[in-house]
């Protein structure tokens, strides 16, 4: 079954149990079904494409998500001694500030390389880069910083290694 046609055989039923007026439950309800943009990956994935011309590879997959101000979001990652690590964040919103920290197993952040580009005229975008000493687990923190816009911000992370 559709999305379009489970929205509407739901929409129907809140109208005809009485439980709620049409015009209030629509809105909600598209908005619940409303794909996440693709905007920050595009923006990710085409910075992180500045580092493959330094023999860098990105790596398949990407991770999106929201983030409300002073809230970082984690992923955890397994990375390996001898390699080394671009982790880029993007947001469609220009003026927003992102930071990308990379974190031991202890939570300690680790030696690292940034990059920021908060001055392009197309969104923001963050990049940390790493050479893991160790190979283990790490954890990789993306947040919005202070200065940054209120309310909700997009981004996307990927990351590239050689």
């Amino acid at each position: 079954m559709s999305k379009e046609r489970l929205l509407l055989q739901v929409l129907l039923l809140l109208v005809f149990t009485g439980r709620m007026m049409a015009q209030d439950a629509l809105p909600s309800l598209l908005k619940a079904v409303e794909p996440m943009s693709m905007e920050p990956r595009r923006l990710a994935l085409e910075t992180a494409g500045a580092f493959e011309n330094d023999g860098f590879r990105i790596r398949d997959g990407e991770w999106s998500g929201t983030l409300s101000k002073g809230m970082p979001l984690f992923l955890q990652v397994t990375l390996f001694a001898g390699e080394n690590y671009w982790f880029v964040a993007a947001s469609p919103t220009t003026g927003a500030m992102l930071q990308v920290t990379v974190y031991d197993a202890s939570g300690k952040p680790i030696k690292s390389e940034l990059w920021h580009n908060a001055a392009h005229a197309e969104g923001t975008r963050s990049a940390t880069g790493v050479a893991p000493t160790q190979s283990g687990k790490y954890f990789v923190g993306v947040e919005g910083m202070r200065g940054s816009t209120e309310g909700a911000l997009d981004f996307s992370l990927v990351y590239c290694y050689k």
